[in-house]
């Protein structure tokens, strides 16, 4: 897809920034595994926890690709503090079952793209940007944590993640994958 450009989040005024949180917690739930909420209080705590910290807490670290019409295409919520040891993730209990891969991997993504927007190399373009600022201030790897099946590992192996770990995460016997990429 031509026409596109990825900006932090920091890059944005603060009238542009109350406009695109809109578009933002669109794709968010849009993209989310977890679509039922039994309240309004629980949905506000889910998007806290996947999405609002990072737009509060790391900034600097949020990547959004737009559309040269300025139409949010993507975004990538980064944070290059390592989860397991940061009081910030303490309410994200897989972080404690991946303690040692996190110390090589310490920076963590989520990354989410419009449906028009896939397979276009967008996603490419905002792992690409995110880790150019890993390496720049001196992170070694980053990674991301997902289901094992899950339709975006391909996409993550493609962008040079490998597979680190797996742990049982729950009584429902899900597994989790600890994707990692080395960059130093």
């Amino acid at each position: 897809m031509s026409g596109f450009e990825i900006i932090r989040l920091t890059d944005l005024t603060s009238a542009q920034r109350a406009e695109i949180i809109p578009a933002l917690d669109a794709l968010f739930f849009a993209a989310s595994n977890t679509q039922d909420f039994t309240s309004a209080d629980e949905k506000a705590a889910f998007r806290e926890t996947w999405l609002g910290r990072y737009i509060t807490h790391y900034p600097n670290e949020f990547f959004l690709a737009l559309s040269d019409r300025g139409e949010l295409l993507g975004y990538l919520a980064g944070c290059l503090d390592n989860p397991a040891q940061t009081p910030l993730f303490s309410n994200i209990e897989y972080f404690k079952l991946f303690v040692e891969p996190s110390e090589k991997y310490p920076a963590q993504l989520h990354i989410n793209t419009a449906p028009n927007a896939r397979g276009t190399g967008i996603g490419r373009a905002l792992i690409d940007t995110y880790t150019t600022q890993c390496v720049k201030s001196g992170v070694a790897g980053c990674h991301v944590v997902t289901r094992v099946g899950a339709e975006n590992i391909g996409f993550y192996r493609a962008c040079g993640f490998v597979e680190v770990a797996r742990e049982r995460w729950d009584e429902r016997d899900r597994t989790l994958v600890f994707l990692g990429k080395q960059l130093v």
